[in-house]
């Protein structure tokens, strides 16, 4: 028997990562001036600010303790990102958000899942730059994710399971711990 080496979405994604990290470059904006290494009280300080202006609010769809902005003209159909981040020593090292449409019957047909998505993509691209990598799940019943990595940061896209946001899950590559997600 002869078996033919295979280029695995997980091999494509790994040297991806390797080839960024190797990089040395630091990416560390995530979204209206939120930024990795911002310490607990930065975060709280920022939001209530932003809070003032009337650009955050506590709440949204995805978690009622979570922050949700709205983006009223960044995509196809009125939206909000609704996010929370992740601290590791007092400083901001990851990022949960999800995206849908304000106020979306998606049983309408008009605010189909995968149009949600394509929005997404659109606006990470007008975010961070173009250029996804689509990693296929083996998993027949699962949804494709999408990944992009510059320097040390990675935003992993994917649908939602309840069928009604897309979820974008930002991490700081440079802070992890060694063999991590390995």
């Amino acid at each position: 028997m002869i078996f033919i080496g295979c280029d695995s979405p997980e091999r494509r994604y790994k040297r991806l990562e390797k080839k960024e990290l190797a990089r040395n470059e630091r990416f560390d904006d995530l979204f209206f001036g939120i930024r990795f290494g911002m310490s607990n009280q930065e975060f709280r300080d920022h939001c209530y600010e932003m809070n003032l202006q009337g650009k955050f609010k506590q709440g949204g769809q995805r978690n009622l303790i979570w922050v949700e902005c709205k983006l009223p003209e960044e995509m196809d159909y009125p939206a909000a990102i609704n996010f929370y981040p992740e601290f590791t020593n007092d400083t901001i090292t990851g990022m949960n958000a999800s995206v849908y449409y304000d106020n979306a019957v998606f049983r309408d047909g008009i605010f189909e899942t995968d149009s949600l998505l394509l929005d997404v993509l659109a606006l990470s691209d007008k975010w961070y730059g173009a250029g996804h990598t689509r990693i296929e799940s083996p998993v027949f019943y699962k949804e494709d994710i999408y990944v992009k990595i510059r320097g040390n940061r990675r935003i992993t896209i994917y649908p939602d399971i309840s069928g009604q946001m897309i979820n974008l899950w930002y991490q700081d590559l440079k802070s992890r711990k060694p063999n991590e997600d390995e």
